[in-house]
């Protein structure tokens, strides 16, 4: 296989910031990544003191990143580039947002107007700060591609937390090729998490109400305009693909199994779902 981009833009929370399954996800692909785009690839996460001094090395950026981290250091955005101390030590870029979070409200204005995500309730760590990072890294994003002119740059944004910086390119008609991946459904979560059948709802629930009902609408409705508006929406699993088809109301393009999935036999719970859903 060929790399048919120039650049690839690895965006998850938990890039150096070990959180979840995603962070081992992303390091699962270093390898491959690696072997198709070379220097040209960088994995994007937060600069977040606590976990950043363990997982990243700082080097001296290439000119044309200290470029754009001097002038979007003059608007509040840090920008730190090096490497990722795992194998295959892959360039990282860190994004430090805090000294941009005067533009938050403005941000979530934005939001509400292009693609009518309903934060007005949210919490600033619970949806504001990652919302705030991404978006920083899609002007990040945004920087390098004018920059770049005839080059060919992918965006691949995990998660709703990410979801700030594919929204920011979109809203502003950037040239950079968007891939969004859900690895579960928020709305998914949240029901499986209050004990409720999620495979019997599929049919029958309204989503947005339901999201409502949890009070997830600001993180649901991010994900809905992501799936919405990337050029490819991609889940990792057939099971996560039908939660996002009725939830979402957007079928994925296509299905990138988790680095460390792909030779897994189904669970038993895994199968029963299927059976129930297409017997």
């Amino acid at each position: 296989m060929e790399a048919r981009a120039d650049y690839l833009f690895e965006v998850s929370w938990e890039v150096c910031n070990k959180v979840g399954g995603i962070y081992t996800v992303v390091t699962s692909k270093i390898h491959p990544m690696l072997k198709f785009y070379k220097e040209n690839y960088y994995a994007v996460g937060p600069y977040l003191e606590s976990s950043t001094k363990s997982e990243f090395k700082e080097k001296v950026p290439p000119q044309i990143f200290k470029e754009i981290f001097e002038k979007l250091h003059s608007i509040g955005i840090m920008c730190y580039f090096g490497s990722w101390r795992i194998d295959g030590e892959p360039n990282v870029i860190l994004v430090d947002y805090r000294n941009y979070s005067y533009r938050n409200n403005e941000i979530k204005a934005r939001l509400w107007e292009k693609f009518g995500i309903d934060s007005l309730n949210s919490q600033y760590h619970d949806y504001d700060e990652p919302i705030l990072w991404s978006t920083c890294v899609g002007i990040f994003l945004e920087e390098f591609a004018s920059r770049s002119p005839g080059k060919k740059i992918v965006g691949h944004f995990h998660e709703w937390l990410a979801g700030g910086g594919l929204l920011h390119l979109k809203g502003n008609n950037v040239k950079v090729a968007t891939v969004f991946t859900t690895h579960a459904t928020m709305l998914g979560r949240t029901l499986a998490g209050n004990h409720i059948d999620l495979y019997m709802e599929l049919e029958k629930t309204n989503p947005e109400e339901r999201a409502y009902q949890f009070g997830i609408q600001d993180k649901f409705l991010t994900e809905k305009a992501c799936a919405k508006h990337a050029d490819v929406f991609t889940t990792v699993s057939e099971i996560t693909g039908i939660e996002a088809t009725h939830f979402l109301g957007k079928k994925p393009d296509c299905l990138l199994p988790n680095g460390l999935d792909i030779e897994r036999f189904p669970t038993f719970e895994e199968s029963s779902i299927k059976h129930k859903l297409y017997k």
